[in-house]
């Protein structure tokens, strides 16, 4: 009987769940159950015998041993898992003859306490969301009764929360669709709801559990249809800023002109603007090819400005203006550290920049060869290095080119590319010199000087018939810029509405001077049979070596006296010192005043 019930307590001792463990007085191990043997991760057989303290190290029972006190509620750690342990003396007569501890895991237990706080956390933060800020807000189960409402929802509508929560919405707010939103599942937005006389405007969104609706929240988000539209007229007013400024940022960031910026409407100009028009529509490298100031620039800003990419950056550079050693860390950038004196953080270089726009290369027949090397591969390749980077950025932009040199006489004398030349040279669009269309010499001067008269805030100034066909005469080796240039200084020099030759630079006037010489082979004084092959402008020529004629004479009569020589002319001593040294009188300096 006795070894029955030994038995039938050993099968009682291994049908717990929680773990046992009894040690005797040495701390050796004579009761291991089932429990004890899959929570500690060791087999019964080889721990039964064994001291306790080998099995578990930092096991707190061999204290209960020395102390002969129980211990209750006491967490220990058990590889990845923590038991809590209930210990226990054990006594025959009166005398310690050893301990046992029975532990349970709390693993699991500790997970879900811990999401237990979380949740309950959650939930305070959202009645307190809830509760707050003014909001008005309310939550429904899935059988639309008020899980939550805000204190100032509920006083809105007459009631409280507590009095709130636990009753069906149509029960708290008046006309409402909660509790059909949370049985849909289909969302109500910007819809308008009166309550107590007064028009909101709300949101009611479905609350789900993966595909199943649980219930819906519902917020007023305009407590008066007033503050809907105030907050429409501020986004129009909004839009339109940013309509304004998106605008404004295009202007600074891209191109400044268009194709109606380039005045004529002669047919070398009007040839170059089409074929720029037709090339601004497709995402081709251009070569714009032109002698100095003949506006290879100005059809840039247009290609752009006419093309795809216009809402881009337009970003320029002039290879000839920038030094040999600083031209690659201006187009690939640098990272910093990259050499002494990098920018710290790095630069972003010019291809960079025009990362969605246009790359304008000025002068690109004046970049150095090792540089035109490492243009091609990042024109082949799309990707750009910046120094001391150690990755390639992908590029997406468009290529304008520009340049007033022969590029085939160069890639024949070795100094330019022929593999660049190929690959910059896709659509050349050649922008013919001032004097090929002296006919549109009159529109693009009237267009400067109105400029000119704006910036100012001057009356308008305009040419004479006399001035415009010296100018028209005139091969303008600096081109248009020439034209300007000398237009800004006879508007800054003349007080008069009409410009006149005398306003404009000698050597202009000395030019018109040599071609009427030149019209004029083997004149006879009064006849005219030497002047039959005048060249255009060459009338007034004649008058402009008129006025030189006779302010050499008043000079020689006046004996080199300035003034009695202006008496003699009629004009004003300053005035007759001006044409001296515009028509380049020599020997005026030293004259007589």
């Amino acid at each position: 009987m006795q070894g029955d019930s030994e038995a039938i307590l050993c099968r009682v001792i291994d049908s717990m769940a929680n773990g046992l463990i009894a040690i005797d007085r040495e701390g050796t191990i004579f009761v291991f159950n089932d429990a004890a043997e899959r929570l500690l991760g060791m087999e019964k057989g080889k721990a039964l015998g064994k001291n306790l303290l080998s099995i578990v190290p930092n096991s707190g029972l061999v204290n209960v041993l020395r102390t002969g006190e129980a211990e209750t509620g006491r967490p220990q750690a058990v590889g990845a898992r923590t038991v809590i342990a209930n210990r226990a003396p054990m006594f025959r007569d009166g005398e310690l003859i050893g301990a046992v501890s029975v532990f349970q895991d709390v693993t699991e237990m500790e997970k879900m306490s811990r999401e237990l706080d979380s949740t309950r956390a959650l939930v305070r933060t959202l009645e307190e969301v809830l509760g707050g800020a003014g909001e008005w807000m309310v939550v429904v189960d899935a059988n639309g009764i008020v899980t939550m409402i805000s204190e100032e929802y509920a006083e809105f509508n007459g009631t409280t929360v507590a009095d709130a929560v636990g009753k069906h919405a149509t029960q708290v707010i008046e006309n409402t669709r909660m509790h059909v939103v949370a049985k849909t599942g289909v969302a109500e937005i910007g819809e308008r709801q009166s309550i107590h006389g007064r028009s909101l405007i709300v949101n009611r969104i479905p609350l789900k559990d993966g595909d199943r609706v649980i219930g819906a929240y519902g917020r007023v988000v305009f407590k008066t249809v007033e503050q809907l539209r105030e907050l429409a007229s501020k986004m129009n007013l909004l839009e339109s800023k940013v309509k304004y400024y998106e605008e404004e940022l295009t202007h600074l960031r891209g191109a400044r002109y268009t194709f109606a910026s380039i005045v004529g409407a002669g047919t070398a100009i009007s040839a170059a603007k089409a074929e720029a028009e037709r090339a601004s529509r497709t995402d081709s490298t251009v070569l714009l090819r032109g002698e100095t100031g003949t506006g290879k620039e100005l059809f840039a800003h247009a290609i752009h400005a006419a093309g795809p990419r216009r809402v881009g950056p337009f970003i320029k550079l002039n290879c000839a203006a920038v030094p040999a050693e600083l031209l690659e860390s201006e187009l690939f950038g640098y990272e910093e550290g990259a050499f002494t004196g990098a920018r710290r953080g790095g630069k972003p270089g010019k291809f960079e920049l025009a990362a969605g726009g246009t790359l304008f290369l000025d002068e690109v027949g004046d970049m150095p060869l090792p540089m035109q090397a490492k243009l091609l591969r990042v024109l082949q390749e799309k990707e750009v290095d910046r120094l001391g980077g150690t990755g390639s950025r992908r590029l997406d932009l468009r290529l304008i080119a520009a340049t007033g040199r022969n590029l085939e006489e160069m890639v024949g004398q070795g100094t330019f590319r022929a593999d660049l030349y190929y690959r910059v040279n896709v659509i050349p669009i050649r922008i013919p010199p001032l004097r090929e269309h002296p006919e549109d010499l009159g529109a693009i001067a009237e267009a400067f000087l109105a400029r000119l008269s704006a910036d100012a805030g001057e009356p308008k100034r305009r040419l004479s018939a006399e001035l415009l066909g010296i100018l028209r005469a005139y091969p303008w080796p600096g081109n248009v810029r020439e034209l300007q240039n000398g237009l800004e200084r006879a508007v800054a020099m003349s007080p008069r509405e009409v410009l006149e030759p005398e306003h404009f630079p000698a050597h202009l006037m000395r030019y018109a001077h040599g071609m009427w010489k030149v019209a004029t082979p083997g004149a006879v004084e009064g006849g005219g049979e030497g002047r039959s092959a005048k060249s255009p402008g060459s009338l007034a020529a004649v008058k402009v070596e008129a006025e030189r004629s006779a302010i050499l004479s008043a000079l020689a009569a006046a004996g080199g006296n300035r003034t009695k020589a202006a008496e003699m002319l009629g004009i004003h001593r300053v005035k007759l010192h001006e044409k001296i040294k515009r028509y380049g009188i020599a020997g005026s300096s030293g004259q007589k005043k």
